[in-house]
């Protein structure tokens, strides 16, 4: 796919810089691409977004000059290096997660939940029986339609519903709508429950809006309630604080979680942050200027596979170049010219995002594992 989109990118470049709709032209070739050859392989890129998607997406969303170089570095790294990247399977088939620098998406590793919440509560309905088994069968669409019948039936149901419901949101990936529930549906008696805050919180989480987070987990924690709820408010509020690299205010809210927890798993969250805390940083300016050699960037920021790649196509380009000009094919000449600049830009300042991908990335494997340490999505 790569090679034929390096045509493509070709027949881009007859475009002149200056021409308004250079984007457009470019925007037209994809689309031809993914109708007429894309469609014929029968193959699918190792990337999410694909990488004419990703093409489209850029060059109508940026400068064409700036959106080239964007592509050329996204088919430089193509399937390389998947351990910098989350993976998902949004098609049916695993694929390395890479949106444009200017796109933020939230994680999408985080695990599926089950549910314990029907050991709070004294009832034992054969609907939220059942209830609770769907969720544990990880059927979480047909539990949120018994939900949803349950409440339509019944508005003043427990808060375990309402709970269970923010649950199945997480599960099936409806963050948004399950934050937009809990604040214009759910009765504000049941959104001051703990239950249903943790959950809310855990949303809000997820889609990286920390500070509403924080505040429903301080609310939790200033009333002092259910030991679980709290403990679990405690120790999110403490992986908060630590992916913010304000790491005293993170050990008081571990210490505080701690109370009632194995001190094995407190030493644990300990010697996490002190990781974070002594974690080494790619520089993403010395990535750009080890870039000056094709490749070299990606190589210090460990991105092997991106920087042989990056080595050969900028080496092949500029002697496709020189040959030609020596040629006085000055035609040819200037479109690998074009070309080659271009993946040469590319080179320089997708090592420098690679730089910001290497340090993102180990942050994240620490969060996770104090995600994981502490059971905060489990239920």
């Amino acid at each position: 796919m790569k090679h034929t989109l390096l045509y493509i990118l070709l027949l881009v470049a007859i475009c002149p810089l200056w021409a308004q709709d250079s984007s457009k032209a470019a925007d037209a070739y994809i689309r031809f691409y993914q109708k007429y050859i894309s469609e014929q392989k029968n193959s699918h890129c190792a990337m999410y977004p694909s990488c004419s998607a990703f093409g489209r997406m850029v060059f109508k969303e940026r400068p064409f000059a700036e959106a080239i170089t964007l592509v050329a570095d996204r088919m430089m790294r193509c399937s390389h290096d998947a351990k910098f990247y989350d993976i998902a399977s949004p098609h049916g088939y695993r694929s390395l997660i890479d949106y444009p620098y200017y796109h933020t998406p939230h994680r999408t590793d985080y695990p599926l939940p089950g549910t314990d919440i029907l050991k709070r509560s004294t009832g034992r309905e054969d609907t939220r029986l059942f209830i609770n088994h769907l969720i544990n069968r990880k059927e979480y669409q047909t539990a949120l339609l018994e939900i949803e019948r349950v409440l339509f039936f019944n508005p003043q149901a427990s808060d375990t519903l309402y709970a269970q419901k923010l649950l199945c949101r997480r599960a099936t990936q409806g963050m948004e709508k399950g934050i937009f529930e809990y604040e214009t549906e759910f009765p504000e008696h049941i959104r001051q429950s703990d239950y249903v805050g943790m959950q809310a919180a855990m949303l809000y989480y997820i889609i990286d809006n920390r500070p509403s987070a924080a505040d429903i987990l301080d609310r939790i924690i200033e009333r002092k309630g259910h030991t679980e709820t709290t403990e679990k408010a405690y120790a999110l509020r403490g992986i908060i604080e630590a992916d913010a690299q304000r790491f005293a205010e993170a050990r008081r809210y571990f210490a505080k979680a701690s109370a009632t927890q194995p001190e094995t798993l407190s030493a644990k969250n300990l010697e996490v942050l002190s990781r974070m805390e002594r974690q080494k940083k790619k520089s993403p300016a010395l990535a750009r200027i080890l870039s000056i050699i094709p490749g070299g960037g990606y190589l210090y920021t460990g991105h092997k596979g991106s920087a042989l790649t990056a080595f050969v196509i900028n080496s092949l380009l500029g002697y496709a170049t020189y040959t030609s000009i020596k040629q006085q094919n000055y035609g040819v000449a200037g479109l690998c010219g074009f070309m080659s600049l271009s993946f040469y830009i590319g080179n320089i300042n997708g090592a420098g995002r690679s730089a910001s991908r290497h340090n993102r990335k180990k942050h994240n494997t620490l969060i996770k594992q104090l995600e994981n340490s502490n059971n905060i999505f489990i239920n």
